[in-house]
């Protein structure tokens, strides 16, 4: 009996044991259900072993319920920052202008007549300041021919002269300049020497003084060219009618001899002079 009884405690002990081990199995596979299934939807095994074993007429059984993944969480981006947009702001509107009330016309009044009414009186004209008044005259001008034998001599010339004030001395700077062309082509010849420049010339008591620069000292003729240069400034100076005499100047000094053989100017000269 004793031995009987151990077997049924021993056979109920492993009985219990096997309960407690399947319902361990079955909590686990609860528990893990969910992972079990996506493992064999992953490998594709519950495909395989419908394809093997087929369900024949059997109404195919609903599906099993897919476990519920996690749900996806959705990530919202953030969206690049957009370029920066220069907008130009809005045109403000000016404030409405109040008009302004246009000051009253002032009464007209009344003018006395004419008879009554004090007589203007006149500004006085600004005086005109005197223009220089251009005028032309025609001088006498002496240039030299020389002759076939050599001799030599001044010979008159008519030409215009354009002047503001001193006549004679734009005929003397026309006397330096020299013959025209047509002058030259008719032989006539300028003694005068080259660079001659008039300084100045003055007028007192019918004698003109007449200011040369040194080049009028030197003449590369000689005595013949001194005395033929002499004659071309005191004929064409002497043709004014208020001048009798012409005083030769060297750099506003008088002095006694022009060039180094000697022709005296130390006084006024004039045509008498020359023989």
């Amino acid at each position: 009996m004793a031995k009987t009884r151990g077997k049924k405690r021993g056979g109920s002990i492993g009985i219990l044991f096997w309960v407690a081990f399947i319902l361990l199995i079955v909590v686990i596979f609860l528990y893990n259900r969910p992972t079990i299934e996506r493992t064999l939807e992953n490998t594709g095994l519950v495909e395989v072993v419908r394809e093997r074993f087929g369900r024949g007429d059997r109404q195919p059984s609903e599906p099993l319920p897919t476990p519920q993944s996690e749900p996806e969480v959705a990530i919202e981006l953030e969206p690049a920052d957009p370029e920066p947009v220069e907008r130009t702001p809005a045109p403000q509107a000016e404030p409405e202008r109040q008009p302004v009330p246009e000051p009253a016309a002032p009464e007209p009044q009344s003018r006395p007549p004419a008879d009554q009414q004090p007589p203007q009186q006149r500004q006085p004209a600004e005086p005109v300041p005197d223009q220089p008044v251009t005028r032309t005259r025609v001088s006498k001008l002496y240039f030299i021919r020389v002759t076939d034998d050599g001799q030599i001599f001044p010979e008159q010339v008519n030409r215009s002269v354009t002047f503001t004030n001193n006549p004679m001395t734009q005929t003397l700077h026309a006397l330096i300049t020299g013959p025209t062309i047509e002058e030259l082509n008719a032989g006539l010849l300028n003694l005068v020497p080259e660079n001659t420049q008039l300084i100045s010339a003055a007028v007192r008591d019918g004698t003109a003084y007449l200011n040369f620069n040194e080049a009028f000292r030197f003449n590369p003729m000689g005595v013949e060219g001194l005395v033929a240069q002499l004659q071309q400034v005191v004929f064409s100076t002497t043709e004014f009618d208020t001048i009798v005499r012409v005083q030769i100047l060297i750099e506003g000094q008088k002095v006694n001899y022009l060039g180094g053989d000697g022709v005296y100017i130390g006084e006024p000269l004039d045509r008498s002079s020359f023989g």
